[in-house]
């Protein structure tokens, strides 16, 4: 049984993470936008 939900917790991590992938790349290509642009994401230490 403890291999059983191993396999599903390790398959619903998978899920989730190829799940995000398309949005992780949609905000990394919003941000490169906004460096290109000129707009100051983080504070200046």
């Amino acid at each position: 049984m403890t291999s059983a939900l191993l396999l599903a917790r390790d398959c619903i991590i998978c899920s989730v993470k190829v799940w995000l992938v398309p949005i992780e790349c949609a905000f990394d290509a919003i941000e490169s936008e906004l460096v290109r642009r000129g707009v100051q994401l983080y504070p200046v230490e």
